[in-house]
C-alpha cells in the first residue's frame, strides 16, 4: 500500500453518516466554507467540506478547529462529503494553554495528515493519538510523549526499530554502565556489528543509560509512564528529541 495518497479512493454510500474522530487540518475554502481533514473511527482520514464555517456566522462554532474531538455528522453526495454538524466531546484546553504542548500536538496532526492514506480505517492509531494527547494534558513532557507516540505508531505498522535487540545479529542490547548501541538506517546495532558496519551507515552511538530512558518512554504501560515522566528530572536527563525524529523516519520512508 502506498501511503500519503492524494485521492479519496472509496466513497461512502450516498446519504447521511455519523462518526467519532478529530480534526487534523482546516483550510479556507470558497464561499465561506472550510475544507477539513478528519481522522474518523472506522473510516480513517476523510476530506470533508464545511459550508458556512467561515466568517462571523460560523454555524459550527469551534467544532472545526484542529485538535477538536467529537462526533461528526456529514452527508455523502455523489461527488463529495459535506459536514452537517459537530457534537464536540473534547477540546483539550489544557494543551492549548501551553505553547510547547500545543506545538507538539499540532506537529503530530501534521505528521498524521501527511502520512496517513485517505479512506483506510486506522482505529488503533486513532486511539493511540487520543491517548498521547491525554498524556500531554496530564502533565507529561511533550518530548517524552512525542517519542512514545511515534515509536508506538511505528510498532502498530510493524516498522518501529527494536529497542531490545541488535537489528543485524539479534543480540540483546544492554542498558548498564559502559554498554553502548549505535543507530543506523535499519535500527540499533550492538557494539560488534557497529564496528563491522560501513562508517557512513552508522549515525551515532548512545550509552546504556540513554537507551534505558528511551525504552521507558516508549514501552512502559501508560500508568507507569506517567508516573515516571512526572518524576524524571529534566535538568539532568538526556534530550530524547533526536530519537523521536529518528523513529519518524521509519514512518515517512513508506510514503
Amino acid at each position: 500500500m502506498k501511503l500519503g495518497v492524494t485521492e479519496q479512493p472509496d466513497s461512502l454510500e450516498q446519504g447521511s453518516h455519523r462518526a467519532y474522530g478529530v480534526v487534523l487540518r482546516r483550510r479556507e475554502g470558497s464561499r465561506a466554507s472550510q475544507e477539513l481533514l478528519l481522522f474518523l473511527k472506522g473510516m480513517g482520514c476523510r476530506r470533508i467540506s464545511a459550508p458556512g464555517a467561515e466568517g462571523p456566522k460560523n454555524r459550527f462554532g469551534g467544532g472545526t478547529e484542529p485538535l477538536m474531538w467529537g462526533t461528526f455528522d456529514f452527508y455523502q453526495s455523489p461527488r463529495r462529503l459535506y459536514l452537517k454538524g459537530v457534537d464536540v466531546r473534547e477540546d483539550y484546553l489544557l494543551i492549548r494553554r501551553s505553547i510547547r504542548k500545543l506545538h507538539a500536538a499540532v506537529m503530530w496532526c501534521k505528521l498524521l495528515a501527511e502520512t496517513l492514506p485517505i479512506g483506510i480505517e486506522c482505529d488503533d492509531l486513532l486511539a493511540l493519538f487520543r491517548g498521547s494527547l491525554q498524556n500531554l494534558a496530564h502533565g507529561a513532557d511533550p518530548s517524552l510523549v512525542g517519542l512514545r507516540f511515534v515509536w508506538r505508531w511505528g510498532a502498530l505498522w510493524g516498522v518501529a526499530p527494536s529497542l531490545e535487540y541488535c537489528c543485524a545479529c539479534g543480540e540483546a542490547l544492554g542498558t548498564g554502565e559502559g554498554e553502548r548501541a549505535s543507530r543506523c538506517g535499519d535500527g540499533l546495532l550492538c557494539r560488534r556489528c557497529a564496528a563491522a558496519a560501513r562508517e557512513d551507515a552508522v549515525f551515532s552511538s548512545l550509552d546504556g543509560g540513554v537507551l534505558r530512558e528511551i525504552r521507558a518512554a516508549a514501552m512502559l504501560p501508560r500508568g507507569q509512564f506517567l508516573a515516571w515522566a512526572k518524576s524524571r528530572s529534566a535538568e539532568n536527563a538526556p534530550d530524547l528529541g533526536v530519537y523521536a525524529r529518528w523513529f519518524q523516519t521509519f514512518l515517512t520512508a513508506y510514503k
